[in-house]
C-alpha cells in the first residue's frame, strides 16, 4: 500500500513541472536602465484560455493584474523587497457596440483603450512595456537585485464576503508562477 502512494506521488511531483511550463506564464522578461530609472517589459503567454475569452464575450467584466516586484537578494536565501508595482487590465466587452473597452491603471494614472477585434485586445492586455520601476537610486553598490513578475486575474464577484466562508475554494480564474529576472546591479560610479 505504501509502496503504491510513493509510486503514485513521484508521477505525480514529475507531472507537475510539465504543467507549470504548458500553462499560463510570463516569458521575455527583460529589465533595463534609462535616464536613471529601471525599467521592466514582459509578455503574458496563455493567459486567455477558452472560458476566459467566453466570459468576456458574454459581457462579464475582467481584471488582469501584474505584480512586478524588485527584490534585494541577501545572504541565507533572503529577499527584501525594495519597490513593487501593481498594473491592472479592467476588460470589457460590449455587446452591442462589439467593442472591447479595456482600462489600464497603473498606480494613480488610469487610462481607456478600445479595441474592434479579440486578437488585439488580448495582445495589448498580454503585454508589459517599457514599465517604469524606480530609480536606480534605490539600488545599492555591490548589491543583487532581480525583478519578479506574476500575473493572476480575479474571478467574478463573489457575493456577501462568501469568499471569507470558502476560504479553501480558489477564486483566481489565472494565476502564473513568479518569473525572475537575471541578477541586476548598481553601476559602480
Amino acid at each position: 500500500m505504501r509502496i503504491w502512494a510513493l509510486i503514485l506521488a513521484i508521477a505525480l511531483l514529475s507531472v507537475l513541472p510539465l504543467e507549470a511550463a504548458t500553462g499560463p506564464r510570463i516569458r521575455n522578461l527583460n529589465v533595463g536602465k534609462k535616464n536613471e530609472e529601471i525599467f521592466v517589459s514582459f509578455e503574458l503567454i496563455k493567459g486567455f484560455n477558452a472560458t476566459i475569452k467566453r466570459d468576456i464575450q458574454d459581457g462579464i467584466e475582467k481584471d488582469f493584474y501584474y505584480y512586478v516586484v524588485l527584490n534585494q537578494k541577501h545572504k541565507n536565501w533572503f529577499y527584501e523587497e525594495v519597490a513593487e508595482k501593481t498594473i491592472r487590465y479592467q476588460v470589457k466587452y460590449d455587446t452591442l457596440t462589439r467593442v472591447y473597452a479595456v482600462r489600464r491603471f497603473e498606480g494613480a494614472h488610469s487610462a481607456v483603450y478600445q479595441f474592434d477585434s479579440q486578437n488585439e485586445m488580448e495582445s495589448f492586455v498580454a503585454r508589459g512595456e517599457k514599465i517604469r520601476l524606480t530609480p536606480i537610486t534605490r539600488l545599492k553598490k555591490n548589491h543583487r537585485y532581480s525583478v519578479w513578475v506574476k500575473a493572476q486575474m480575479k474571478a467574478a464577484q463573489v457575493p456577501l464576503h462568501l469568499d471569507r466562508l470558502l476560504f479553501f475554494v480558489p477564486f483566481l480564474d489565472l494565476d502564473t508562477p513568479w518569473n525572475k529576472s537575471e541578477s541586476l546591479y548598481a553601476d559602480p560610479h
